[in-house]
């Protein structure tokens, strides 16, 4: 039989703080980078207010954004 060698190393993941839009409602949990928003300031699953924080996250690009 033939078991396929794993790769010994894992990817790295580049971790940097990111700036989201989190729901203010303690019932939802929803949240969005801000990159990634839209002009509302409200939460698309509950309707709440958004209030902006800071989020340790994944790097990742959004090239949409990069040529506004």
């Amino acid at each position: 039989m033939y078991f396929g060698k794993k790769n010994a190393e894992e990817p790295v993941v580049e971790m940097v703080d990111t700036v989201v839009y989190s729901c203010e409602s303690e019932a939802c949990n929803g949240w969005m980078r801000k990159d990634f928003a839209s002009a509302e300031n409200t939460c698309p699953m509950c309707g709440s207010n958004l209030v902006e924080e800071v989020r340790e996250l994944p790097k990742i690009s959004n090239e949409y954004n990069a040529y506004r």
